[in-house]
């Protein structure tokens, strides 16, 4: 009966054990017990954690397979080509095309992706012109190039962190490849000023760790201390080390919410097991002979199954209320990775400037489909009434609009979830020559910050109510 009574006050609730001596804290999905009589707020009041994302990915669209032929809500429209992965989660997705930076002219990619994530550079600008004459010292794709201002997650961060783990938590997938230095925009969304930036974790085992685990200075066994690794040396969960005070608190829930623990409990072992089989662990004999082979070249279906890994564990730390804000750069601005996953072996930046054929459009449909994977996931979740995907909002978006000829005009903007019920999605919005800083303005007061103007390129007090419910 303590448990269930400290649940009834919480917002979140960790299980606690210890494996291997490490101390292990197993955080609960929001349950039942935590919540009103109707699963629209917490028990004490609070209302249910609203959080925001960010997605990603290098090099932009090609309008012809994402531009959809009508606009509207609902049926009135229909996804494109290389959106067709969203089939199931289409009435959370808010697609806004038209938008452009500045005056709509050619611009690289490394001013592109200040606008899109920070506003600008911190110096008033309206026309692409001025960007040769109104920066300052500042530098853009160079080895000294960095965001000048906050980025916007980490201007929302700010705003709705209280007492959660992480503040604003990072992950991203791909490194970053490009033939030009972009500082440090290369590899990193988050910024909290120049230089100042909150790298990605990229292999799923140190997520896990990160978000489920205890990390201590190395044991003098040669572990480094994290559950994950104790697990595997162990040939145990880590969930086995919280199991005891698990069963406990099952016998003092209600059967929706026991069957809720289970199946989190489940879900988290799975993936630990397919964490350590993507990280080539449980191989050791426990001799020094025996030397596991190199691993393979990656295939469609490992890098396809370490995205869906990290996809779950950004929804394993929104439904245990770990964090509220998150950001994850599938590529980086510029990208030149290769996809010989699905057949493309030349890199993506290279292919947007060369002979206009299929292979960056399939490259871009691919990207795709793991952002739908991820809102698919979050559908999947329950959160009180409803699911993690009721209450997020998504930033997916791009640091150019048209790849190949560098002009930024009509970018393509996926919003995915419905931000607390304040966006309706279902919706294409085409508003062509709106600006991008318009729509980031609006994104910020969907999350309920106080703020009425936004950027520095293209600064507006101008919103875009045409998302809102």
């Amino acid at each position: 009966m303590q448990l269930l009574n400290r649940l009834k006050v919480s917002r979140r609730f960790a299980l606690r054990g210890a494996l291997g001596g490490i101390g292990v804290a197993m955080w609960l999905p929001v349950l039942d017990a935590m919540c009103n009589g109707n699963g629209t707020a917490f028990a004490a009041g609070e209302a249910l954690p609203t959080s925001f994302g960010i997605w990603f990915w290098g090099n932009g669209i090609h309008a012809d397979v994402w531009t959809p032929d009508n606009v509207g809500t609902g049926d009135a429209w229909a996804l494109s080509k290389n959106l067709e992965d969203f089939a199931d989660v289409k009435e959370a997705m808010t697609l806004v095309t038209g938008l452009d930076m500045l005056d709509a002219q050619f611009k690289g990619h490394g001013w592109g992706v200040v606008y899109v994530l920070a506003g600008g550079d911190g110096n008033l600008c309206t026309l692409t012109s001025e960007l040769s004459t109104k920066l300052g010292s500042h530098e853009f794709e160079t080895s000294a190039a960095t965001q000048y201002v906050p980025t916007v997650d980490q201007t929302i961060a700010d705003a709705l962190h209280t007492n959660e783990p992480f503040k604003s938590f990072e992950t991203g997938m791909l490194p970053y490849v490009s033939n030009i230095n972009m500082g440090t925009v290369g590899a990193n969304i988050a910024h909290r000023g120049p230089n100042d930036f909150r790298a990605p974790q990229r292999e799923p085992q140190e997520i896990f760790d990160a978000l489920f685990g205890a990390t201590l200075p190395e044991a003098g066994g040669g572990s480094s201390g994290v559950p994950s690794d104790i697990s595997l040396r162990m040939r145990k969960s880590a969930l086995d080390a919280v199991l005891e005070e698990a069963n406990g608190l099952r016998r003092t829930l209600g059967a929706v919410d026991a069957k809720r623990v289970d199946a989190h409990m489940q879900s988290l072992r799975e993936l630990e097991q397919r964490i350590a089989t993507l990280s080539g662990g449980g191989t050791d004999s426990g001799t020094t002979a025996c030397k596991p082979p190199e691993a393979p070249p990656l295939t469609f279906a490992d890098i396809t199954a370490k995205s869906h890994a990290i996809n779950q564990l950004i929804v394993a730390a929104l439904s245990c209320n770990l964090t509220r804000v998150y950001t994850h750069q599938w590529s980086g601005p510029q990208s030149d990775n290769t996809y010989p996953i699905i057949g493309v072996q030349g890199g993506h930046h290279a292919y947007t400037h060369g002979a206009d054929r299929e292979e960056p459009r399939s490259i871009e449909r691919y990207i795709m489909s793991q952002y739908a994977d991820l809102a698919k996931v979050m559908k999947a979740t329950p959160m009180g009434a409803g699911t993690v995907l009721d209450n997020t909002l998504i930033y997916g978006v791009s640091e150019i609009a048209g790849p190949r000829d560098h002009v930024m005009k009509d970018y393509h903007i996926v919003l995915m979830g419905h931000g607390g019920g304040k966006v309706a999605g279902n919706r294409h919005v085409r508003i062509p020559g709106r600006k991008v800083t318009e729509l980031v303005l609006t994104l910020q007061q969907v999350m309920g910050l106080n703020v009425d103007t936004w950027g520095s390129w293209d600064r507006t007090s101008r919103t875009v109510p045409e998302i809102l419910a």
